[in-house]
């Protein structure tokens, strides 16, 4: 008897703990089917707000509009404008590069800047390029600019550098290198720009304009339709879009802009950094091909 009283007394207590939990649990899932038809309550008043509405309804769609526009632009930038190299579409022309030339011109600032600290300069340069310097610097000085210019020339390359301050324009420095190298079959230039790119950087440089420039050429007296046909396709390998054009043999040059590469100038309020460049050279028989960006410095 005893022991049945016990067990009775322990099934009650039992039930009385599974009692409150349940009664908890089934207290929790009220509370949250109530929190689901409150919910669908609003949802539902919203609905008939919207539909009683047509200002709302406007408004709404402009805003899916505006919002499906720039989630196109962002997808269409990241995967149709990544940046690329121009001798990708150098590449596509078959014309060999007979020279390719790298021009960055750095603005140094206005701080003052002893005879020593621009050969430093000039020094930490080449040497950021390989390159021993033998010799003195060069020195120019008139009213407009003082100029310290060291070059070196080889078989296969030659490189000038620059440090030239203006005196109208409170002391400003610039920084010039010029790298040229002939037969650059591996665009070996584009690892001496980044070299370049990331010494400037080191020198706290904050403002910097590049310029690279292919040549390629052709055996022969090439009809001007070959001439369109060439710069059209570098063009279009690019992702440009013609700015302006001059297709006649005696001066065929061609301006585009793509959003494809990083750097550009504004010609008449119109951006530009591709140059197509084009002519015949009658004492070596041969078409010559200039692909640039932005622009062609120099002659052509």
């Amino acid at each position: 008897m005893e022991y049945q009283e016990r067990n009775r007394t322990r099934g009650y207590q039992a039930n009385n703990i599974y009692g409150r939990e349940s009664q908890g649990g089934y207290q929790k899932r009220r509370g949250t089917i109530q929190g689901k038809i409150s919910l669908r309550e609003e949802w539902n008043q919203f609905l008939d707000y919207v539909n009683g509405s047509w200002r709302v309804k406007a408004l709404i769609l402009l805003c899916g509009v505006l919002l499906i526009g720039v989630v196109t632009k962002f997808i269409t930038d990241r995967i149709f404008y990544q940046e690329m190299e121009i001798t990708e579409a150098f590449v596509e022309t078959d014309s060999g590069c007979i020279e390719s030339k790298l021009q960055i011109t750095a603005d140094y600032g206005t701080a003052f800047l002893t005879e020593h600290d621009k050969q430093a300069l000039i020094g930490y340069l080449a040497n950021s390029l390989g390159i021993q310097m033998e010799g003195e610097t060069s020195y120019q000085e008139n009213d407009v600019s003082q100029v310290y210019t060291y070059e070196k020339a080889a078989k296969q390359a030659s490189t000038t550098i620059k440090a030239i301050t203006l005196r109208q324009d409170a002391s400003r420095t610039y920084l010039y290198t010029e790298l040229m190298i002939k037969n650059d079959k591996n665009f070996d230039i584009l690892s001496y720009r980044d070299i370049l790119i990331e010494a400037l950087k080191d020198l706290q440089v904050v403002q910097a304009e590049t310029t690279i420039q292919f040549l390629g050429a052709y055996e022969g007296d090439l009809p001007l339709e070959r001439w369109d046909k060439i710069a059209d396709s570098m063009i279009k390998e690019l992702g440009g879009k013609v700015v302006y054009e001059n297709r006649d043999k005696e001066l065929y040059t061609v301006y585009a802009y793509s959003k494809m590469l990083p750097e550009y100038i504004s010609v008449d309020q119109k951006k530009v950094n591709i140059q197509v460049a084009m002519r015949y050279e009658e004492d070596n028989n041969r078409t010559v091909v200039y692909l640039a960006t932005p622009l062609l410095r120099g002659d052509w």
